[in-house]
């Protein structure tokens, strides 16, 4: 039994090299710091140098939502020029208590300690339907005390945030922002401001910076994910072919783009060095002549579950019962309404592998249908030209060159279903040929981690159905949770009958404010009245502190 080993992409191993690791820390701004569990959490990411300055070393980060039960969900965002922004959302089954947000990268998962706490976030949640609590973490009040002291943080930094103290319900407002300082880069957020007890303000961006250490130390090699994250996995089995280079492929249903390929060499360890697979996906991972009986991948999680230590405890009292009613009533109105339909994509580090090739697409509903996927090949894409071999079946790509001739290339087409790369063509020719909807033929040369392809063949199927087939047991099919796309959202008021109960009015994860600029952004009060305020944090680009909050009545 001889065991299989990946052999890494030019750039990958470059990023194995035994190399100084940079000295980063992030700090996490939220929208709010009260939820309730099945809330969005909206998050806003800053990485930062030991000089205080922006760090554009890692391109991705790992967030967790941690107790001292441990940890309750996770998330994975995205930081390009040490800027990220995303959102989770909370499991409807977490008991209420105090949490802590903390994000890390790869460097810091290897370093001494926890180096994480200093950028973290406390944070409470609230479970309104459930009597699950954090052991120990929960005390109930008798309900004649106050349950809510203000805590105001100091205000840091030459930004400045005006608008009408009084605002009608309903109605359209403008909020307005002057920069009087350094170039700045915060997050904003306006949301109704109940007397749900907090999490503390215990991570300031002045406390932040002063944490910031010189250098680090780190207990291990670490790879610095400079272009996305690396996905582990380790080979399980038996290769038939050991002294074979033997391929291993990652795809992703939904984009022919998030393809990688790698050698099995010398180890049972495989990295795949990806660009940032976005959203929840499928994945699919094939090592070829790895034993189909026994063989199979193993995935490692790149989480690394930490104890989070004693946090403050949370005060449950009955006086707590209308706001708790009235966020319960916003949730369910959120369900209803889509909030999450009005979010603006902003820009996020995207994979280049087929950004200057041309595609030809067929629309299959534009021809004559055929019942079999042979039918198509022949009547419907002149290019494509199936072949078999002793059983064993292969496509040719057929195109024309700048002078018009006509030239096959025979080795090396990659046949895709829905992004995922088939490598047993069987698949293919066995599939419902109604259930196809398009098909894209890129048929330009390109070069896939360190294998040169001539070309792809991308089947789009009507409703994704590539990862129903039955593919053989040394291919491994998982759930992937992928990074977060970064939004912002501008307070418009979703469509939908019934009174408007947004908590959040406004989110911005990265506004980026010029030198002595003014900003005029305008949001939708609720259709509720209330106290609500305006916060803005984060950094300038000389490395210092942003703070300033606005409090205004909605009536």
């Amino acid at each position: 039994m001889k065991k299989m080993f990946l052999t890494l992409t030019a750039l990958a191993l470059a990023g194995t090299l035994s190399v100084a690791a940079p000295t980063e820390r992030i700090f996490v701004s939220t929208d709010r710091s009260a939820y309730l569990a099945g809330d969005a959490v909206w998050c806003s990411l800053t990485c930062l140098d030991e000089n205080g300055l922006y760090s554009n070393a890692s391109a991705i980060s790992y967030v967790e939502l941690v107790s001292e039960e441990g940890t309750a969900c996770t998330a994975k965002i995205g930081l390009l020029q040490g800027r990220g922004a995303g959102s989770f959302r909370i499991p409807v089954t977490t008991p209420t208590g105090t949490y802590r947000i903390l994000a890390y990268t790869a460097v810091n998962a290897a370093e001494n300690g926890t180096p994480w706490l200093a950028g973290s976030r406390l944070v409470t949640v609230f479970n309104t339907t459930s009597r699950a609590r954090v052991v120990n973490n929960v005390v109930v009040g008798s309900g004649n005390a106050p349950v809510v002291q203000e805590e105001r943080p100091v205000a840091e930094g030459q930004l400045e945030l005006s608008s009408r103290i009084r605002l009608q319900k309903g109605q359209s407002a403008v909020l307005n922002l002057h920069n009087g300082g350094a170039a700045a880069s915060v997050s904003l957020s306006i949301y109704h401001a109940d007397d749900l007890p907090e999490g503390g303000r215990e991570n300031t961006p002045a406390g932040f910076l002063k944490a910031l250490p010189a250098s680090v130390t780190t207990t291990r090699a670490v790879s610095v994910e400079n272009d996305g994250e690396i996905i582990s996995a380790r080979i399980r089995g038996t290769v038939l072919k050991a002294d074979d280079l033997t391929l291993a492929t990652l795809s992703a249903a939904g984009s022919p783009t998030d393809l990688y390929i790698g050698r099995a060499e010398g180890d049972d360890r495989l990295r795949f060095y990806t660009s940032n697979i976005y959203g929840n996906r499928e994945i699919v991972c094939e090592v070829s002549q790895l034993d189909r009986q026994e063989g199979y991948i193993d995935f490692e999680s790149p989480f690394l579950f930490p104890e989070t230590g004693p946090l403050p405890k949370l005060t449950l009292d009955p006086a707590l019962r209308p706001d708790l009613n009235a966020r319960k009533a916003a949730l369910r109105a959120e369900k209803t309404r889509r909030i999450d339909t009005l979010t603006t994509f902003m820009t996020h580090r995207e994979d280049l592998l087929l950004a200057s090739i041309p595609s030809r697409r067929y629309h299959l509903d534009d021809y004559t249908r055929f019942h079999s996927v042979k039918e198509i090949l022949v009547e419907i894409t002149p290019e494509l030209h199936l072949r078999t071999d002793h059983g064993v079946p292969s496509l040719l790509l057929t195109y024309s060159d700048a002078l018009e001739r006509r030239s096959d290339r025979t080795d090396n087409i990659a046949v895709m279903m829905d992004g995922v790369l088939l490598s047993d063509l069987n698949l293919l020719l066995g599939f419902d040929a109604m259930l196809l909807e398009d098909i894209d033929i890129y048929d330009q040369p390109l070069v896939c981690g360190r294998t040169p392809l001539h070309g792809i063949v991308n089947f789009i199927t009507k409703k994704n159905y590539v990862t129903a087939l039955h593919f053989p047991a040394s291919v491994r099919v998982v759930d992937f949770q992928g990074v977060a796309y970064p939004v912002a959202y501008n307070g418009a008021v979703p469509e939908g009958e019934g009174q408007d109960l947004r908590q959040l009015l406004y989110w911005h994860p990265i506004l980026n404010l010029d030198t002595g600029s003014d900003y005029r952004l305008e949001f939708n009060t609720p259709g509720y009245a209330g106290r609500f305020k305006a916060v803005a944090e984060g950094f300038t680009e000389d490395g210092k502190p942003v703070y300033q909050e606005f409090s205004f009545e909605v009536e």
